[in-house]
């Protein structure tokens, strides 16, 4: 009997996530089958089944894998012993990046968590709130005052998101802004406002 080695079993597995992402991302995942997966992935169904026994095992794996890196990402970020401001550039940067790299991921996160089963969907929602907190720290120490009083702290906080996470509807990293730059505009923007903001090139 030959034995798989988990090395090459990750990377089996890696290859049917990234080929699902692509599909799901571009025909939805509703529409899409285990059938249509085995067949991007070049593979049999059976083969296939092996690794996911259901299309929404192989949505929560795609997405979890996904939001879990960048949560360690992020969270590394917010915690490094930098300026606040200078740690929310950073923090911008590896969203803005992370969401240009993995668009595919990032896609399915934005409109497909209603698929999933309610204790998986709220494992996911559980590492977004962490990603909103992490972000409201940041806020806070770069100008406290704004942040108060409580009840405005999340609003700002998701005002930053939704200006980030719906830039993969247009964005494409091929095109004349790089994704560091969007990042840079998008964090200046957000932090001294449209009328006084200034970009070098």
């Amino acid at each position: 009997m030959t034995r798989v080695r988990a090395d090459d079993y990750d990377v089996k597995k890696q290859s049917i996530l990234d080929s699902a992402a692509a599909l799901f991302a571009r025909k939805g995942f509703g529409s899409a089958t285990m059938i249509d997966v085995a067949k991007a992935c070049g593979a049999s169904k059976s083969h296939l089944y092996h690794y996911f026994p259901a299309k929404e095992d192989l949505l929560f794996a795609i997405v979890q894998v996904h939001i879990t890196e960048q949560a360690a990402e992020l969270t590394e970020i917010a915690l490094l012993p930098l300026p606040a401001e200078e740690r929310f550039s950073l923090y911008v940067a590896a969203f803005v990046e992370r969401a240009a790299r993995s668009r595919n991921e990032h896609l399915l996160l934005m409109h497909d968590l209603k698929f999933l089963p309610d204790a998986k969907r709220k494992q996911v929602r559980k590492l977004e709130t962490r990603l909103v907190d992490l972000m409201v720290g940041l806020l806070k120490e770069i100008n406290p005052d704004l942040m108060l009083p409580v009840k405005v702290q999340a609003p700002y906080a998701l005002l930053l998101f939704g200006m980030i996470i719906w830039s993969a509807t247009w964005y494409q990293k091929s095109g004349p802004i790089s994704p560091r730059e969007l990042a840079e505009r998008i964090s200046q923007l957000f932090v001294h406002g449209f009328k006084g903001a200034q970009f070098k090139p």
